[in-house]
């Protein structure tokens, strides 16, 4: 892996990403919206390099590895590629294309999200400052 120390690392950082994200107003109401189970499998980079988000029902949920359910929504690609992800520096939409990100189930919901991207990619940079990671911070 190019960005990390170890398969559990990356997965502590998204997790914490998206607890953040639930107590922003605007993000937290997109997700709702999106109404799924979604299953980032980062397993190419360790077997247990994976986490869930669940916004059924109104409720909005992570942890790491496999959900208990089904996923309804699983994205497959490397912990490195999700960091450019997350930081706003790889285009979901260009790397699904481009088979950097494989999609099973349907995305439509997540990618009506690309646009808040940007804030997303700031809650994330403001994270890894304060978890002293400034290192991997993509420029």
């Amino acid at each position: 892996m190019e960005f990390w120390k170890d398969e559990k690392e990356p997965i502590d950082f998204f997790v914490k990403l998206f607890e953040a994200g639930f107590k922003d107003e605007e993000l937290s109401g997109g997700l709702k919206k999106v109404n799924q189970l979604i299953l980032f499998d980062y397993t190419e980079s360790g077997p247990n390099c994976a986490f869930w988000v669940d916004c059924r029902g109104g409720q909005l949920k992570t942890g790491p590895g496999k959900p208990a359910d089904a996923p309804d929504l699983t994205m497959s690609l490397s912990a490195d590629d999700a960091h450019r992800s997350w930081s706003n520096k790889l285009n979901p939409v260009v790397a699904i294309t481009r088979k950097k990100i494989r999609v099973k189930g349907s995305a439509t919901g997540l990618l009506k999200l690309a646009p808040k991207l940007k804030k997303v990619a700031e809650l994330y940079v403001k994270l890894l400052k304060e978890s002293g990671r400034e290192d991997i911070i993509i420029k």
